[in-house]
């Protein structure tokens, strides 16, 4: 899936795929120097509440990556930590960073060229081994629900305050985690 960021000039890639990279190292260094120019983050996707919610976290990094006080000194790491609504590097990579327990990983590019967020992708795609299946992006299994909320720490009580009428779970969670990574960029 490809996005535009008009206001930021900037586009995002998402994909995911049924596989575990092998080396998230290779794969981030491998590409950081083809595509010097593009930001690539790996997560564990059975821990992060969709597509929706990944690029509104990518979208809150990027603005915050760009303000007079990010969180972190990367690009890479400002989206992690938005993704993940937490501050700490640590934490944020164990809540949503690729495991050995990952079976599904969820992969971003951001960047300023289309053609160059796009080759990136392509890069990822093979380097990961696998081919993307951008449909599992939204796809919800009860691991999933189970580690988004444990992670995100959304009660039963909070979902029942919030939810709508014939709204899915996996909804109503979504938005609570939205709700948790936008309020990162207030507590700076």
């Amino acid at each position: 899936m490809l996005f535009e960021i008009p206001e930021l000039e900037q586009h995002v890639w998402l994909s995911a795929f049924e596989a575990k990279p092998k080396s998230i190292d290779h794969i981030l260094q491998g590409a950081l120097g083809q595509f010097p120019e593009v930001c690539i983050q790996l997560v564990d996707l059975d821990r992060v509440p969709g597509s929706r919610y990944l690029f509104m976290a990518t979208y809150n990094a990027v603005k915050s990556y760009r303000s007079k006080q990010p969180i972190s000194k990367s690009l890479a790491m400002e989206v992690l930590l938005f993704i993940s609504g937490n501050r700490q590097i640590n934490e944020a990579l164990k809540q949503v960073g690729v495991t050995s327990d990952t079976s599904r990983t969820g992969a971003l590019a951001i960047g300023n060229s289309k053609d160059q967020v796009m080759k990136a992708g392509t890069f990822v795609t093979e380097a990961i081994g696998g081919r993307n299946m951008d449909n599992l992006l939204d796809h919800w299994t009860s691991l999933r629900i189970e580690n988004v909320r444990s992670g995100f720490g959304i009660a039963d009580k909070e979902i029942r305050a919030i939810i709508r009428k014939k709204e899915p779970v996996a909804s109503a969670i979504e938005r609570l985690a939205v709700e948790r990574s936008a309020m990162l960029a207030v507590r700076k």
